[in-house]
């Protein structure tokens, strides 16, 4: 009996290594994806004078595989009227092609999941 202790207390360690491993995985993966994401948004903008591009928002569909939605804060490298750098809030449907992202169609801005589904679905 006494040998059933340690036995549970090195399979209760096992199993909290394995699921922080598995927690890791999907955070790298996720985040994987969106830079793949941002790159792919980046290149989409390319002549258009980026100064800086931050992903408000990934996220790929539940839905339709092979889709994704992302959304962007975009600083120009022009100025507005007051001399501040042009900043736009742009949203895009993405599709997937091998390991790569690609923008399918420029999209209304949201940060909101339930609406990004209904612009990947063609929804309004």
């Amino acid at each position: 009996m006494t040998n059933s202790r340690p036995q549970s207390r090195l399979h209760s360690r096992k199993l909290f290594i394995l699921s922080l491993t598995l927690l890791v995985l999907a955070s790298v993966s996720c985040e994987s994806k969106e830079s793949k994401a941002k790159k792919s948004v980046q290149e989409y903008l390319k002549n258009q004078g980026v100064r800086e591009l931050q992903v408000a928002m990934f996220h790929p569909s539940k839905d339709n595989p092979g889709k994704a939605y992302v959304a962007v804060d975009v600083t120009y490298n022009f100025a507005t009227g007051e001399g501040k750098f042009q900043r736009e809030f742009l949203g895009y449907i993405l599709r997937q092609e091998g390991q790569e992202w690609v923008v399918e169609k420029p999209a209304a801005y949201t940060k909101d999941q339930t609406r990004a589904e209904d612009f990947i679905a063609g929804k309004k």
